[in-house]
């Protein structure tokens, strides 16, 4: 909600949309976890997302006003509920080989491209063995590497990592890459570079009192 605040009271951004649902339950209020998925008898949630407050869906589409440069963002966190009981892609027995369809059967996202035609998705992989749970992003066929699906990319965050530097960057567009082990000079990416410099740019003036150097250095470490 407070990113929202933030974007509704910058006059140079536009806002597109805006939605937010009903309040429901934290993950903390939900259990057992093995009710929405009989393989999650010994999965456990990571501590920071079990004391993390959100309850409800919050999304926001937006664009830089006409006197900015261009750039945009967007993004669509659901409630803990609707995270936890999406069931499985029914697109994952259209993969191609055992161990993308298993990896792929982990996945219940948490972030997506709700009403542009973007296609990004963000997923928590819901690994029993893993501690913390992981964070992958899949926008671009051109990234990723094998044996995972093409355009998967694992990111250096956790989940409450991720939703905290969600609110510190409004969604700007591309902006996960970040924390991927990827390189903007490779063709699938490079489209995105002028949006990111131009919103994080921007950003540092619009929003004082944020701290946007380490993400412009996280950008330049990648050109």
């Amino acid at each position: 909600m407070a990113s929202l605040a933030a974007l509704r009271g910058a006059e140079s951004i536009t806002l597109l949309d805006v939605r937010h649902g009903d309040t429901g339950p934290a993950f903390a209020d939900i259990e057992p976890l093995e009710m929405f998925d009989p393989e999650w008898k010994e999965l456990r949630l990571d501590a920071g997302m079990l004391g993390d407050s959100l309850r409800l869906e919050v999304a926001a589409h937006w664009e830089s006003g006409p006197s900015l440069p261009p750039f945009s963002g967007e993004y669509r966190v659901p409630s803990p509920m609707e995270i936890l009981t999406q069931g499985r892609m029914p697109s994952l027995e259209l993969l191609e080989t055992d161990f993308q369809k298993a990896f792929v059967s982990t996945l219940r996202y948490f972030d997506n491209a709700y009403e542009s035609s973007r296609g990004f998705m963000t997923f928590l992989r819901t690994d029993p063995g893993s501690s913390p749970l992981e964070v992958w992003f899949s926008d671009l066929a051109g990234t990723g590497t094998a044996p995972h699906p093409p355009g998967y990319v694992k990111l250096d965050l956790t989940f409450t990592e991720y939703v905290e530097t969600l609110l510190l960057t409004k969604g700007l567009h591309g902006w996960q890459y970040l924390f991927a082990d990827v390189s903007f000079t490779d063709p699938a990416l490079e489209h995105l570079v002028e949006g990111l410099r131009n919103g994080l740019d921007t950003f540092a003036s619009v929003f004082p009192g944020q701290d946007y150097a380490p993400l412009t250095s996280r950008l330049e470490d990648r050109l």
